[in-house]
């Protein structure tokens, strides 16, 4: 990041951080959980799938933050932040928290698509219904995490390849 670009206050760094402080323990909850599911004993029983979009929340969050987190302080540290003065820097400030706010969130939306990828793999693949197991929960934490720590670079990619997509399907109709 540059210092032109990176205009936060001190007030909303702090407040970044601890959000995402809060994620990572919220993130790491649920992955626990998700790992030791059968440990607990629930008045619901949790199917597979759910318990792997559960955990797979966990750990978009757990990489998000992660992420997120290395990103805020390395900039903190490195004073490649400043602090905006005037009402259009004021302006840039909100768009660089939202950047930041919304970051988890895109991550979780990831989560979801790696979830239904996945599923629907699985039911293409096979010819019957197929029962999931315990891999499942596994591959997908493991995906989600992945993909809540690229969040960012998901976002790029999906905007660069999906336009060209949309170009050559629809180009020559």
């Amino acid at each position: 990041m540059t210092k032109e670009w990176f205009l936060l206050s001190r007030k909303k760094i702090k407040c970044l951080i601890w959000y995402y402080l809060i994620l990572f323990f919220v993130g790491l909850a649920l992955t626990l959980f998700s790992l030791l599911y059968e440990s607990f004993s629930l008045p619901v029983e949790l199917t597979i799938s759910m318990i792997s979009i559960i955990g797979g929340f966990g750990t978009a969050l757990l990489g998000s933050s992660i992420f997120y987190l290395r990103k805020l302080y390395k900039a903190s540290i490195n004073k490649e932040m400043t602090t905006p003065t005037s009402e259009d820097e004021k302006i840039r400030e909100l768009g660089v928290y939202t950047y930041y706010f919304l970051r988890p969130i895109f991550a979780l939306g990831f989560s979801i698509l790696i979830h239904i990828a996945l599923k629907a793999s699985v039911h293409i693949i096979t010819v019957k219904e197929t029962r999931l197991t315990e891999g499942f929960v596994y591959l997908m934490m493991f995906l989600s995490f992945f993909a809540g720590f690229a969040a960012g670079d998901l976002i790029t990619y999906f905007e660069s390849r999906g336009a060209e997509w949309v170009t050559k399907t629809f180009k020559n109709r």
